[in-house]
């Protein structure tokens, strides 16, 4: 019984997906990206991108940090430092380590999501 109304409930969010998506355009979706702190493991200390940035801006907010990565669509990671500045990297990063009032976020997921 359970298989059937899991089958069900599928199908219909199936069909309504196929109805809803060709209606949708680039303007009427969400684009959703996620960022985790960069470390080597999961338990070992935050380290800090040190190759050289393609941009850096003057912000220390993570908000702010995190909506300019998501606006370039080729932004990877990006430090966000203590110093006021955010710095924005559009590849992976080679060197990395860690270093006081410094943190690297990467990205970690990036998904659309229809209005």
């Amino acid at each position: 019984m359970e298989k059937k109304v899991v089958s069900v409930m599928l199908l219909q969010l199936l069909l309504l997906m196929a109805v809803i998506s060709p209606l949708a355009s680039a303007e009427d979706s969400i684009v959703i990206v996620s960022f985790r702190k960069s470390k080597t493991n999961q338990n070992g200390p935050i380290k800090c991108a040190l190759d050289p940035a393609n941009e850096t801006i003057l912000s220390s907010s993570l908000q702010d940090c995190s909506l300019n990565c998501t606006r370039d669509a080729t932004c990877a990671s990006f430090n966000i430092k203590d110093s006021n500045t955010c710095d924005l990297y559009n590849y992976e990063v080679k060197v990395a380590a860690p270093v006081a009032s410094c943190v690297n976020y990467q990205v970690q997921g990036c998904s659309s999501v229809i209005k």
